[in-house]
């Protein structure tokens, strides 16, 4: 059934080369490997006074380094380059590993860290705690539950050599303390992060009222600008001496989060006021909220508390400490850091255990990381902020703070492609300190492609698409947006002008189906465009269990020119929905935002790129939804607007259909094939 109006036909955005590609021949291919014209050798047993030879190896990769650079400073590296072996075992980090324009390569004189074959090699900015001890004087620790303190263990920083501790200054979203990382130190246990004492230490308090009724509202909440607000229960009264107490909580929006410090508690009149500047929205009733670093609240196994007084670490352990290995990150700056560096790869290596991000790239151009384990960071894992090129290949990436790779490349202004990409990567585990808006992949820019990785375990979005002519193809995303709201697994917001990104091949499963506690939800899902999204193709992708609330798999909110064609939905409450704008709320939003890119860009090289943009004020909510197909799906268009062009989406699958059990290319009556077997991760040099 089309629902299309006469003249509302929607632009085909399909580029040439769709719908099939063999994803084999797509595959990034590192450039050959000739033989090297140097070869340094590197090892935890070496010494910075050697030759750097095999059986004489540097100690450091500053050394390495070094030795590089007085080859360059006698002329050009010869053909093949330098390769740096780097033997297996621990290095001990305590500062960046800086290269910058004089460390650079050429394409057929690159330069190479690799892993020596068969071995490990591990850069660690941590320092495991050896020294436990059992609390004697509970009476320095007044605030410490009673039924705890026979638990309690103590490990002495000052011992472990551990003296410049960091301030507790945890970011979040809003507040502008989000959007950059804030070092802090973690503790692991058994390579398992802990949890700062925390309170409650499951689920949310939550706010009863505020104390200041200044008429902040939103939807169906009710709130205050005013940081003060009645709560319920008798529990934060205990927290009102608290030396050191954080309050975590999505203060008002299920999307912003952030940390705040607190002024006072009334426990008589259970008041809490919190320290300036307050949260950026303000505080609705019904907030969620839980109390982080609070030493009342050490009363679990698996939570600790930093006494930066006495530089000691107190610990609840899940079992005995001396038995276990306990490690504390330390180093507050990245590890490895390049600016301005071309032709540069690492190959098989591993960095752990950083109080702040892993790794900074910048500017350059086709710097490689492949085959890398970067795992137990404050802050993010990879960011790679302009240059041309750059690439993670067959990487792991676990346990972060924040998100795993920060990809900016490419030039808006111009449309000039960035050229960037992530593929063959397995990143999970993220958001454990700021929790919103720190995904997997957050890129930006022109021409950049995410394909064939694997993303899962995340309290927000797997992915942020900021920019334009992105391929997002052959990935699989699953178990993301289990805390946060009003997302998806690939989110896109607010820009009309990114336009002509692709979609393609991926699946998308188990996403939004956690419960919500007690809050009006808006939605979770596979994939949103929102606020004025437009222009972009969702195609041969597979939806499975990812909709939740008022969304469908696919969310379109008050975007138009967007295709949604020959997809698979699978046990999803409503395929794809569509919350149209009204006339006036769309004219004003696209006519003040194409304003302002007509600003900023080349809008000649736009328009000619993007035809749809001349007619987008004109055109609101005209998006294609056609040939896909459905299995188990309560509602396939939910809200769609009669500007909708429908069509063909009566393909039904085998009611037995699973995907684990599809033909390597699936076939569906009335659709385009779907490669389903070359979707996810593959086997390759690294990955095997």
């Amino acid at each position: 059934m089309c629902l299309a109006g006469e003249n509302a036909a929607a632009p085909d955005v399909r580029p040439a080369g769709l719908p099939l590609r063999d994803a084999v021949s797509v595959r990034y291919t590192p450039p050959p490997e000739a033989a090297a014209a140097v070869t340094l050798h590197v090892s935890p047993r070496g010494n910075d006074r050697g030759s750097g030879a095999p059986r004489d190896p540097f100690a450091s990769l500053e050394r390495c380094r070094d030795e590089i650079r007085a080859l360059k400073s006698k002329g050009p590296l010869p053909d093949g380059g330098v390769r740096v072996v780097i033997h297996g075992g621990e290095y001990r980090v305590t500062d960046t590993f800086g290269l910058d324009a004089r460390d650079t390569g050429t394409a057929t004189a690159p330069i190479r860290y690799v892993a020596a074959e068969g071995e490990r090699p591990v850069f660690r900015g941590g320092e495991r705690l050896k020294q436990w001890r059992r609390l004697k004087n509970a009476s320095d620790y007044p605030l410490l539950p009673e039924k705890s303190r026979d638990e309690m263990w103590v490990s002495d920083l000052n011992a472990a050599g551990i003296t410049d501790v960091l301030p507790l200054t945890l970011g979040g979203f809003s507040s502008g303390r989000g959007f950059k990382t804030h070092p802090a130190h973690e503790l692991f246990f058994n390579g398992r992060a802990l949890s700062l004492a925390r309170g409650p230490n499951k689920g949310f308090l939550r706010i009863k009222d505020v104390a200041v009724h200044d008429g902040t509202k939103g939807y169906d909440r009710q709130g205050s600008m005013t940081g003060s607000f009645f709560y319920e229960g008798d529990l934060p009264g205990k927290w009102a001496d608290e030396p050191d107490l954080l309050l975590y909580g999505y203060w008002f929006w299920d999307w912003a989060d952030s940390y705040e410090r607190v002024e006072s508690i009334d426990p008589k009149r259970r008041l809490i006021t919190l320290q300036k500047p307050w949260h950026t929205y303000g505080f609705s009733v019904g907030a969620p909220f839980y109390a982080v670093n609070a030493l009342s609240e050490l009363d679990a196994p698996g939570e600790w508390f930093l006494d930066r007084a006495r530089n000691v670490v107190l610990l609840y352990p899940p079992s005995d400490p001396r038995k276990a290995q306990v490690e504390l990150s330390v180093i507050s700056v990245p590890m490895l850091k390049l600016k301005d560096v071309s032709h540069v790869r690492f190959e098989g290596l591993t960095w752990e255990l950083g109080g702040a991000d892993a790794i900074h790239i910048e500017g350059g151009g086709h710097c490689l990381l492949a085959g890398c384990t970067l795992r137990r960071f404050a802050g993010n894992a990879v960011e790679i902020r302009g240059g041309r090129g750059h690439g993670l290949l067959s990487c792991d990436i676990a346990s972060f703070g924040r998100g795993g790779v920060v990809l900016a490349a490419g030039d808006r202004a111009t449309l000039t492609r960035g050229d960037a990409f992530v593929e063959n990567c397995d990143i999970q585990d993220l958001s454990r300190i700021d929790r919103t808006y720190t995904p997997a992949l957050l890129v930006s820019g022109v021409g950049n492609r995410i394909a064939h990785n694997r993303l899962h375990d995340i309290p927000s979005s797997a992915m942020r698409i900021d920019g334009n002519d992105m391929i997002v193809e052959y990935n699989e995303v699953f178990n993301v947006v289990t805390e946060s709201e009003d997302q998806g697994g690939a989110d896109m917001w607010g820009d009309p002008t990114f336009m002509g990104n692709i979609y393609r091949y991926n699946y998308w499963h188990d996403i939004g189906n956690v419960p919500r506690d007690g809050r009006r939800e808006c939605g979770r899902n596979g994939i949103r465009l929102d606020d004025a999204i437009s222009g972009n193709l969702i195609h041969g992708n597979i939806f499975e269990r990812c909709a939740s609330g008022n969304f469908g798999a696919v969310q379109i909110h008050g975007g138009t020119a967007n295709t949604v064609e020959n997809n698979l939905f699978i046990y999803c409450e409503a395929a794809v929905s569509i919350q149209a704008w009204d006339t006036e709320r769309w004219t004003g939003y696209m006519t003040r935002k194409l304003d302002e890119s007509r600003s900023q860009v080349d809008w000649t090289l736009y328009t000619a790129r993007y035809p749809a943009l001349t007619g987008l004020v004109a055109t609101p909510n005209v998006n294609r939804v056609r040939r896909n197909a459905s299995l188990r799906c309560p509602t396939f268009l939910r809200n769609a607007p009669p500007t909708t062009e429908a069509a063909d989406n009566d393909a039904v699958l085998p009611p037995d259909f699973t995907v684990q059990a599809a033909p390597s290319v699936l076939t569906v009556p009335g659709l385009e094939p779907i490669p389903v077997g070359q979707i996810g991760l593959y086997r390759d040099a690294w990955r095997k």
